[in-house]
Order: structure tokens, then C-alpha cells, then sequence
């Protein structure tokens, strides 16, 4: 089933897939070297030999939800990856904020990472839609969107490359909500009705393959309204649609945790979402990815660590990244538990990662106007080899 409606090229692909995760304001942040050693929020962590012991095995090998990631173990880490890794002579390592970043930088982990080599970093705002046109003009190293919109950017002529890929996403990290005085208590209530996404998020994909699944034909099972993340929310209390499929972040799960809306359904269960489409994508543009390959990679091996410190310390990152985002703790600690799985990298060999990856595009293709058999990309263009083992 091809859907009727058609969203604008790269520039308007806006920011549903990272709300939470990227700041709305100046388009970057001081560089880390610019603070004041007040704004370190950790103290210096002696690291104990088992924490010694684990920095050094996750050096090697991606980090899992089962290994136990202190500060501790980020403060041994980082020595390590600057004997393993001879770092190209970089002035600035420019990253789009995020959750990650906000937390390496206010407790000095990228000084202590790159300070030796006299690369500072600056934490980019405002990234999401504009990241192919940011990284053409250098003003954007590495970033982190979904699956749907990367694959987009490809599709497209973009010259991006993914250097990580995350881990699939429970059926959580997207929800169908409607109003809690509703009649309606399951996805097959809402035939006949009029369900609102944001066509520039992979929201409305995960909702596309719900109502295949069911059958249904758009325009005459189901009405489809397109409406941004900054309205959707208000279009459902107002009653002029009758569900809203969205990922619950922080604008949105407050109306979940309050009772304001209730969820009725989620992503499908092991479905074409939840087994890939789903999946998180770290990528910069081609040229800097293959020019800069130590550091970024020892920038993505700390950021795996920190993500894992993320999920296993809820409540103290949270009220970090609020001083920053002004998200509530709660909010942001509500959502990265939906979407935790994508906090880790992938463990699937390459190859499977490129297949799987292709199942995607094709579906795509055969389910959405957005994706076309003469835009396909290469699955050997997918993923940037040297990054993956």
C-alpha cells in the first residue's frame, strides 16, 4: 500500500526521532575546553582492579546491558584508548548534543580523552533534519538518528555513512495513545477513525506496518492526519483526532504518566520495527568518517560506555541532562527506559546488520511513496566498514 502523502526532502525532515535527545537553541555550545572546573560534576574516581579489569575487556568488544559500567570504569577506560588509538590532529570534534554528550562533557571525559591531543569539543544544537547540510559544511562530525530518516538521507544522494548501529528496540519505544475518557481499548477500536503521526519520524512506519498487519487500507479502513510533533500532542486533547502514534518522549509521556492519555497499543512484536527498522544510527559524513577513523572510534567507544552509564544510573543522569534541557528527570528517566535496548550497539556480525537493513529498505519501498526502487541504496553503502568487525 502506497500512502498518498509525501514528505519534503532532507531539510524538512524535522526532529520527531530525537526530540529528547537534541537541545533547541544556539547552534553549538561552548567547547569542553572553555569551562570552569566547577562544572565537572563527577570526582576524580580511582578505578579498583576489577573495574581495571572489565575497562580493559570493553576496550575490545562492544558494551553489553549485563556488564556493570561505573565511573570507575569510564575513568580506566580512557588512558587505554589513547594507548590503542593513534589519534589524527583534529582542532574541533564537533557532536551533535544528546544525552551521551551532555554527560561526557560536564564530567570532563572528553578533555581527559582529547585534551593531550589538542582537540577540543563543541556540542552542535539544533541538528535534527539539517545534519546532512551541517556535515557538508563541517559544521557537524557525528550524530545519532534513526534507522528511517538515515536510510532517507541515503536514499537521497546524501553522503553520510553510518559508523554504529544500535541494538533493535522493544515495541515500547513507540506508543498509540488516545484521550484516557475514550471508549477506545485496542488498536482494532480505532477502525474508521483518524490516527495522527509524524510522517518525518519512524513513528508513523511502525503505525504503517500495524495497520497492514490488521488489514486495513488507508482512506477507507482508517484516516491518516500528518501533524507535527510540536501539535500532536495538543491535537489529540482537543479532540480533533482520535489516536496519536508517537515515541513517548518527554513532551509526551508526561500526559501518559499524569492519565491524560492512555496507551492502547504499541509497535508490532517482532515485526519489521522491532527486529530492525527500529534500530538507532550513529553516522558522520563520509569523508571525515574516513578520515578520522581513531578518533571516533575511541569517541564511539566512550560513548557506549556512557550510554551504558545513562540506563544503569537513571536518576543521577537525568537530573544532569534536566540542568541542561530543562526535561524533567522523571520525563527523560520514563523515556530512556522505553528505548534502552538502542543505548547499545548492535552485536549481529556485519553481514546480517546489511541484510537486515535491506529487508528494511524494501519494505519501504513496497509500503511507502517516501522510498523507490530508483532511489535504492546500495546495502554495501550502508554502514562504514571500518567501524564494523
Amino acid at each position: 500500500m502506497k500512502n498518498k502523502e509525501i514528505i519534503t526532502r532532507i531539510a524538512a525532515i524535522g526532529f520527531a526521532s530525537a526530540l529528547l535527545l537534541t537541545g533547541c537553541g544556539a547552534k553549538t555550545a561552548a567547547k569542553t575546553g572553555d569551562k570552569n572546573q566547577s562544572d565537572i560534576v563527577s570526582e576524580v574516581i580511582a578505578p579498583n582492579s576489577e573495574e581495571e579489569a572489565l575497562a580493559a575487556e570493553l576496550i575490545e568488544r562492544n558494551v553489553t546491558s549485563s556488564d556493570k559500567v561505573t565511573l570507575g570504569v569510564i575513568t580506566a577506560a580512557i588512558p587505554k584508548l589513547k594507548e590503542k588509538y593513534e589519534f589524527e590532529k583534529l582542532d574541533t570534534l564537533k557532536l551533535g548534543s544528546g544525552g551521551w554528550v551532555y554527560i561526557s562533557d560536564k564530567n570532563g571525559w572528553f578533555d581527559k580523552l582529547l585534551g593531550d591531543n589538542n582537540t577540543s569539543v563543541a556540542i552542535v544544537e539544533g541538528t535534527v533534519g539539517n545534519e546532512v547540510q551541517l556535515m557538508e559544511r563541517d559544521e557537524l562530525h557525528l550524530t545519532n538518528r534513526m534507522l528511517y530518516p538515515y536510510l532517507l538521507y541515503k536514499a537521497q544522494g546524501g553522503d553520510v555513512t553510518a559508523v554504529e548501529l544500535s541494538e533493535d528496540p522493544s515495541p515500547g519505544i513507540v506508543t498509540i495513545l488516545v484521550r484516557k475518557d475514550s471508549d477506545y481499548q485496542k488498536l482494532e477500536d480505532l477502525k474508521g477513525k483518524t490516527i495522527a503521526s509524524w510522517k518525518a519520524g519512524c513513528q508513523y512506519v511502525a503505525l504503517i506496518e500495524q495497520t497492514i498487519d490488521l488489514g486495513w487500507v488507508e482512506g477507507t479502513d482508517w484516516t491518516y492526519a500528518n501533524v507535527s510533533n510540536s501539535d500532536i500532542k495538543t491535537a489529540l486533547d482537543a479532540g480533533e483526532v482520535d489516536a496519536i502514534s508517537v515515541h513517548p518522549f518527554a513532551n509526551i509521556n508526561n500526559e501518559i504518566i499524569s492519565g491524560n492519555f492512555r496507551e492502547i497499543a504499541n509497535a508490532k512484536e517482532n515485526g519489521v520495527y522491532t527486529n530492525y527498522g527500529g534500530a538507532s544510527v550513529t553516522f558522520s559524513s563520509t569523508e571525515f568518517a574516513n578520515s578520522h577513523v581513531n578518533i571516533l572510534k575511541a569517541v564511539l567507544k566512550l560513548r557506549q560506555l556512557v550510554n551504558a552509564y545513562i540506563i544503569q544510573n537513571p536518576e543521577e543522569t537525568s537530573q544532569i541532562i534536566e540542568t541542561i534541557t530543562r526535561d524533567p528527570a522523571v520525563n527523560t528517566a520514563w523515556y530512556n527506559d522505553r528505548s534502552k535496548e538502542t543505548f547499545y550497539s548492535a552485536s549481529a556480525p556485519l553481514s546480517q546488520l546489511i541484510d537486515d537493513t535491506d529487508n528494511y529498505q524494501n519494505w519501504l519501498i513496497e509500503n511507502t511513496e517516501e522510498f523507490t526502487e530508483e532511489g535504492r541504496v546500495d546495502k554495501q553503502e550502508f554502514f562504514n566498514s571500518n567501524f564494523f568487525e
